[in-house]
This record gives structure tokens, sequence and C-alpha cells, in this order.
């Protein structure tokens, strides 16, 4: 998970700028918003893209102090979400991010990341993320199509006369 740290760091700077992320009073609450993002014809658009027959996700709570020093993971379809930092709606996203398969922190997941927030937290919201990933050279598109053997041949010939032209 070798983008991981930069990902955070993005994370952590759309989080202080954006503000207005909302704040769950109780473990129900965040369950509740979990079971909306479910039930989702975008929820179910991601996950059938991902070969996943998870559905629904279920979240508990950890006391702070548990060991890990994080405001939530994401284990199969359970989300766990610290009660002192992690009782928000961007880190519930960001978790059931992952319960969809992108048990890493590249490309797909801040693919799928970027299309949770701009639905469910707004299109500024989504904004302010995507300006942060750039920032940091980090990719959120479609993954290039690789290259049929033709233009790979060409890609190299061309590499090949550059280099040797030095």
């Amino acid at each position: 998970d070798s983008e991981k740290t930069k990902t955070y760091k993005c994370e952590w700077a759309f989080q202080r700028e954006y503000g207005k992320i909302k704040e769950f009073n109780t473990i129900a609450e965040a369950q509740k918003r979990c079971d909306q993002i479910t039930k989702s014809p975008l929820w179910k658009k991601l996950r059938e893209e991902k070969g996943r027959s998870i559905s629904s996700v279920s979240v508990k709570s950890k006391a702070r102090n548990t060991g890990r020093k994080t405001a939530g993971w994401a284990s199969g379809n359970t989300i766990t979400l610290d009660m002192i930092v992690g009782l928000d709606e961007y880190t519930l996203i960001h978790e059931m991010t992952h319960c969809l398969g992108n048990w890493h922190h590249g490309r797909s997941f801040r693919r799928d990341l970027l299309k949770l927030v701009s639905r469910f937290m707004g299109r500024d919201a989504a904004n302010i993320l995507k300006s942060k990933f750039k920032e940091k050279k980090l990719a959120c598109g479609e993954p290039r199509k690789p290259l049929d053997i033709e233009q790979w041949l060409a890609s190299k010939e061309r590499m090949t006369k550059m280099r040797s032209a030095v």
C-alpha cells in the first residue's frame, strides 16, 4: 500500500479545509447513514463493478486506546469506528470504500471514494478532496488501458531513439 500515507495526508488536509463534515452522536446514527448508503443505486453499481456480493455493512464502535491509532477500520463487511475521533460521515464513507473490495489506498480506492463523497457529502466536498489528491499527484481516474502489441513496440522504438540521441 505504497500510497497510503500520501492518501491520508490528502484526506487530513481535506478534513481541515472542508469543515462541514457531519458528526454522529451515536453508533446508531452512523449505522443509519451506512444503511442509507448501502441501499443507494450508486452503492449497488460500485459493488457490482467489483464483483462484491456484500450489500449490507455493519458498524460497531471501539473506545479510544484500542491499540490502533486510527479513526476507523474495515474488515469484510464490518466497520469499526473510534468513539472519540471516528464518529463522522467522512470516516464512515472512507471505511465503506474499503468494504467495496478496495483494501488498499490506490487509484481505484480514491476513484470510488470520490464517487461516494460526491453523492453523499456533496460535489463541493468531492472537489476539495480531489484537489488535494491532485496536489500530491495521486491519480484518481480510470486506469489507463494497456497498449496493444503494435502500440507498445512503437513506444519502445521511440524511447530507444530518444535514448540513443542523448
